[in-house]
């Protein structure tokens, strides 16, 4: 045989291979991505699904209010579930689940959720209460020192920051449960020395307002 018959000979071959090297990588399913697993199905341990309340897009619910997870960031949903955990973040609810994850399932299922595409949002809320929510989020309250949320979170609350969380597209009820959870201080987290000192000097109709206002808005960029 000939060197270019040689050369020939193994050409389709070569396409074969490449072929094989240009298929598409399939989507991660539960059989193989544990954290998939736990959130459609929970574990033989307690932890029940967590799209039973957080929708099987991560969307979030209105009634009750149950935040969205899609799209938030990895470090920040491990800590909330160890805060859960060990009575740092008080809900019954989250307690009793995350007690039966342990650190490598937490870390599953957040990784989970943070690569998800964002999702959740927008909700029916006033008109005047977004405009009065608007204008704290982007310009604070300057004569109470009080700094605008938009340096944190972003104008349009999906800044990505690795310990922060997006804002955009949460139940209204939700976000204003946790900015009374800061103010009364019994949300123990990373943020909460920071977030106390900005949300005493704020009164409800207030919080009530900058929670209208990121509700209001889309998780996803349009």
């Amino acid at each position: 045989m000939t060197r270019t018959q040689a050369l020939h000979g193994s050409i389709p071959r070569l396409l074969a291979l490449l072929a094989a090297l240009c298929l598409p990588m399939a989507p991660a399913t539960a059989e193989d991505d544990p954290g998939a697993r736990i959130a459609g199905e929970g574990n033989d341990r307690g932890a029940t699904a967590c799209i039973q309340c957080h929708g099987a897009q991560g969307q979030g619910q209105g009634q009750p209010p149950f935040p969205r997870l899609a799209g938030l960031p990895e470090a920040y949903l491990v800590e909330q579930m160890k805060a859960y955990r060990e009575g740092l973040r008080p809900n019954a609810t989250m307690a009793q689940i995350a007690q039966h994850l342990d650190d490598d399932e937490i870390g599953a299922v957040s990784r989970h959720y943070a690569e998800m595409e964002p999702a959740g949002g927008p909700y029916r809320v006033p008109d005047e209460l977004v405009e009065k929510g608007r204008e704290i989020a982007l310009e604070g309250i300057p004569d109470r020192n009080v700094q605008s949320c938009a340096s944190c979170h972003g104008e349009h609350g999906r800044e990505r920051n690795p310990g922060l969380p997006p804002l955009a597209g949460h139940p209204p009820r939700y976000l204003m449960a946790q900015l009374q959870a800061y103010a009364h201080g019994v949300r123990e987290t990373s943020l909460a020395g920071l977030m106390e000192g900005i949300i005493q000097e704020m009164e409800e109709d207030e919080m009530a307002a900058v929670s209208a206002y990121f509700a209001s808005l889309s998780a996803r960029e349009d």
